[in-house]
């Protein structure tokens, strides 16, 4: 017996209780089981004689009668583990698993229910039949909650597997609207609907995210609550007693089952390695054996090839525009079904290059892009051909597109609650009708009548019936695979320098063998069946998928409808229009600082407000920036302040000002409302004339050329001059300053903190810069990155104060002439308090705007309604006001001078 405070004796029970020599003794018995060793049984019959309250043993044991097809014996053996080890879940499972496999289909359920019941269950790998290293390798890499929570659902699947086998359920179905409360229907009525949407409407942002969390408990009380009985009701409250113990143990809701040997993996990874590595043999050697596929980049270069001819005298034009088109259906083809591998793509431009020009590109498909236009009518016959002998023709599978709901709820860990982000689907509507929300509409208009029990029970039972015959059409492609593999390895005897990439783009060879030997066309079909592979393989995934949240989705909607039924009443009276816009920070400094400049406000007018064929952004932003701008215009005027839309002005704000985590700075939330308003004018952008890269000739977009008001204003169109034969263009509408970690760096002016940054950069006085403007533009933005660096520039007034003076770009961009000269004209700064503030130039004098604080302000100024502001006169009046407040420039507004 241990003396007092003394570690007591190993126990020799299991792996996590044991000495060296017990731990050596199972060790060896359970690998002669693995091998299927003659004396295996001997050697486990020995060990449990020794160790005969050890519950591990007898699990050993049981595995090797199982080995050696005694069932029976194995039965007896998993019998003593139980009653040694009755709340281990491993034991359970096993022993459940031979009960169903002798046929004593009764007793497995029971055993199933009693392993499922158990309140406080073991650590499963105590009683693994694994090698040590292998039970060091689990212990180490997953938490005890976790293979408790996997092994509990595999006595809930096998539970499943009985019962359809057996024929019956032990609860008959019961009716669907046992989901909601009594006396309810579902989808409701219309005015039941109304009253609801009513409801939702008058939800603050705020309101909605808390409204859409469910936790399990909501949901097992919303259950109990209903009319259904009680065996009904248990039924539900076990899916979701599954569901929220195998969220708590795995972190996930979802899993997938090996169809043949009930295996229960969380990762889709392992789920695939599991597959490949025990079911299908010699897939990592055919790996090993396929051609290199182009690169992600290379693709998108090689879609982006010019297929226009361009005119070359005495040659056919049309001509060349017809083949050409027939060249970029093939490719395109192979293409689409990533049938390119990087050997075509060298023999390609081999052809291209060589009847082009004699030059070595550090990017192949830029060259092909600028050299297949100008082949010749004969070339491009040739090539043609050559392509034609590549496969080019429909494959017998097609891949589908899988329009995936379940992704709007997703699980929370920290609070442990389902959240519905409505974000993900809202169609946020931009005026004050009663049309239909799209994420209102999926919650609550569609049907509840699946059985969450059934849901559930129907995804193993699509695993086990669509799974062995997706596995079928697998294993039929691999073999294809080896075929061509086969004749690929005989190919490479005959010319093995066409199978080697870099040989085949450094040295003069040949290409017409790497068609007419057929090597392109085995390496395009080997690729094209490995693809084939892949979306079979992506079936299998979907196929074997178990996912929790499918099945007690119509509990969690059933449970939101009781909550939104029971909301406050005071919540939804009507809300009366606003007397101004009660935008938030820092969207309404930024919006001041834009209405201020005249330029962008009366721009602004002249581009149509709404574009019908806008898809990507909100084709009204236009329209509600200007009737804001009204708005303050009406202000101005001494004219009563009426904005209509009160609904759409906030859900405008909303959508600017928050992110899925919190809200944006000021940087993020300008950043969001240029690409908006980018996006919204999509349609009327610039009308391209189908030049080549040579013969282009810069010009400056203008309202006729491009009506895009950000491009038009802001726009920074930027020449990167990085290759010979490509000089590319784009545009940006800020100047971002990435300040870094400063720690106590200080600056007397703006032109001195711009230029330690670019130098930092490296893009400051060199000798060739690697960037150039075309033109200036007419404002030029700058905005400030001040995240993660806390405590860094703390006192930016000395550069606040310089911005008085007139800034020149010319050091920042190449391309513009000495003296390219700003005036700033507003700024957007925040306090160490995080208040923002709004400096706008007006005429001869700047006005202070403070939307967080209130203001004593002159009386003739009090008809503003939406944020207090201040007549300051200088910029440096402005600024000295704010001396102690640490001022942070974040976004500031320049005006070229003309």
């Amino acid at each position: 017996m241990a003396g007092v405070g003394e570690k007591p004796s190993p126990s020799n029970r299991d792996w996590l209780d044991c000495d060296r020599s017990f731990a050596q003794e199972a060790n060896g018995v359970i690998l002669q089981v693995l091998r299927r060793s003659p004396d295996a049984i001997e050697r486990a019959t020995q060990l449990m004689c020794h160790y005969k309250q050890s519950p591990l043993v007898y699990v050993i044991l049981a595995e090797a009668r199982v080995a050696s097809e005694n069932l029976n014996m194995a039965r007896a053996h998993l019998r003593s583990a139980k009653v040694l080890a009755p709340s281990c879940p491993y034991i359970s499972l096993s022993l459940a698993d031979v009960l169903f496999r002798v046929g004593s289909w009764g007793e497995a359920l029971a055993e199933c229910g009693r392993g499922l019941s158990v309140r406080a269950p073991t650590d499963p790998v105590r009683h693994y039949t694994l090698p040590e290293d292998s039970i060091d390798f689990v212990v180490n890499s997953s938490k005890g909650e976790h293979r408790i929570a996997l092994q509990r659902e595999r006595i809930r699947v096998l539970r499943l597997q009985i019962q359809a086998k057996n024929g019956k359920r032990s609860v008959a179905p019961p009716k669907p609207v046992a989901l909601l409360a009594p006396n309810s229907k579902w989808p409701p009525g219309s005015v039941d609907l109304d009253l609801a949407r009513c409801r939702w409407s008058r939800m603050s942002e705020e309101e909605r995210q808390a409204f859409l969390s469910v936790s399990f408990e909501d949901m097992k009380s919303h259950c109990l609550s209903g009319p259904g009985g009680l065996a009904w009701q248990m039924m539900i409250r076990g899916v979701l007693s599954g569901a929220q113990e195998f969220v708590n143990g795995c972190g996930s809701l979802s899993y997938w089952i090996c169809p043949f040997c009930s295996v229960i993996f969380v990762d889709a990874m392992a789920f695939m390695s599991h597959i490949e590595n025990f079911h299908l043999g010699g897939y990592g050697e055919l790996r090993s054996s396929m051609p290199e596929r182009i690169t992600d980049s290379e693709m998108e270069l090689l879609k982006s090839w010019g297929w226009d001819p361009m005119p070359i005298d005495g040659d056919d034009l049309a001509e060349r525009t017809q083949i050409l088109s027939k060249v970029e259906s093939i490719v395109s083809w192979l293409i689409d079904k990533e049938a390119v591998s990087l050997n075509l793509l060298y023999i390609m431009y081999k052809f291209i290059m060589s009847r082009v020009r004699p030059v070595k590109p550090s990017v192949v498909s830029m060259c092909g892009s600028c050299g297949i236009g100008q082949l010749s009518s004969a070339h491009l016959k040739e090539l043609l051909d050559l392509l034609k002998w590549l496969p080019h023709t429909q494959t017998d599978y097609k891949q589908e597109n899988q329009k995936d709901s379940l992704g709007l709820a997703t699980w929370l860990e920290e609070t442990g609650t389902l959240f519905f982000d409505y974000g993900k689907i809202a169609s946020r509507k931009s005026d004050d009708s009663s049309q239909p929300d799209e994420f209102f509409d999926w919650l609550f208009c569609e049907s509840l009548l699946e059985d969450p029990y059934e849901s559930w029970a129907g995804m193993w039972k699509k695993c086990v019936n669509l799974g062995p015959g997706i596995f079928k059409k697998l294993t039929e492609a691999l073999d294809k695979l080896k075929l061509k593999c086969s004749s690929c390895e005989e190919l490479k005897q005959k010319g093995g320098v066409y199978f080697l990439p870099k040989a085949i783009f450094e040295t003069d060879i040949d290409i017409k063998p790497y068609f007419y030997d057929g090597i392109g066309s085995v390496q395009a079909e080997m690729l094209l069946i490995d693809a084939e592979v892949d979306y079979q393989k992506k079936r299998l995934l979907e196929a074997c998928k178990v996912d929790y949240l499918a099945a007690i989705l119509p509990i969690a909607k059933a449970c939101l409808w009781a909550k939104l039924n029971n909301y406050p009443s005071e919540k939804i009276l009507p809300l009366r229009p606003p007397n101004g816009l009660e935008l938030q920070a820092p969207l309404n400094m930024i919006l001041r600082s834009l209405w201020h400049i005249r330029r962008f406000h009366d721009t602004l007018q002249k581009i149509p407000s709404e574009c019908t064929d806008v898809i990507d952004g909100n084709p009204l932003i236009g329209k509600t920036l200007c009737e804001i701008f009204d708005s303050w215009d009406n202000d101005k005027e001494y004219k009563p302040c009426d904005p209509r839309g009160s609904k759409r002005f906030a859900d405008f704000t909303n959508s600017l000002v928050y992110k899925k985590r919190g809200k944006r700075t000021a940087t993020e939330t300008v950043k969001t409302l240029f690409q908006r308003l980018h996006s919204s004018q999509t349609p009327l952008h610039f009308e391209f004339r189908g030049e080549t890269s040579d013969l282009q000739r810069p010009t400056k977009p203008s309202l006729v050329g491009c009506i895009c008001l950000v491009h038009d204003l802001f726009g920074l169109h930027i020449c990167e001059n990085k290759f010979n034969c490509l000089n590319k263009v784009h545009t940006k509408f800020v100047h971002n300053i990435r300040l870094g970690a400063g720690g106590e760096t200080k600056f007397k002016s703006f032109r001195e903190l711009l230029v330690a940054i670019e130098s930092r950069n490296g893009s400051v006085e060199q000798k060739v810069a690697p960037y150039s403007l075309l033109y200036p533009p007419h404002l030029f933005m700058t905005v400030f990155d001040w995240k993660d660096i806390e405590g860094s520039y703390d006192n930016m007034h000395e550069v606040l104060i310089s911005l008085a003076t007139e800034l020149d770009i010319s050091h920042i961009y190449r391309g513009l002439h000495s003296g390219c000269m700003y005036t700033l004209v507003s700024a957007v700064c925040c306090g160490d308090q995080r208040q923002y503030h709004c400096f706008a130039r007006d005429k001869n004098r700047w006005i202070i705007y403070d939307g967080n604080t209130a203001k004593a302000i002159p009386a003739q100024l009090s008809y503003l309604s939406f944020d207090s502001h201040l007549p300051a006169g200088s910029w440096q009046e402005s600024i000295e006001r704010y001396r102690q407040s640490k001022l942070r420039p974040e976004i500031l507004f320049f005006e070229h001078v003309e």
